[in-house]
């Protein structure tokens, strides 16, 4: 079994109700239902425990592969001059 932590995060009303009807949905009435949702979500946006190309090793790679240095200028637009 992997290690395991707790977070404790503050999140909208409105957003706590769809966490709860969603991990009921998908895992039904059970011990670790929400925890289980939460992981999933996240492990779905972030990648999972290996570092992956997509999510957010593949934003923060895109910035360790540039010759370009970003000066404040809208993201989108320092990335289309990578090749300057």
């Amino acid at each position: 079994m992997s290690e395991k932590e707790v977070i404790k995060v503050e999140i909208p009303k409105w957003l706590a109700e769809r966490l709860r009807k969603y991990a009921a949905e998908r895992y039904g009435l059970r011990r670790g239902a929400l925890s289980k949702a939460v992981v999933e979500i996240l492990e779905r946006e972030l990648g999972g425990p290996q570092p992956s190309a997509e999510g957010l090793d593949k934003l923060v790679g895109l910035g360790l592969h540039s010759p370009r240095r970003w000066s404040g200028e809208d993201l989108a637009e320092a990335l289309g001059h990578v090749s300057d």
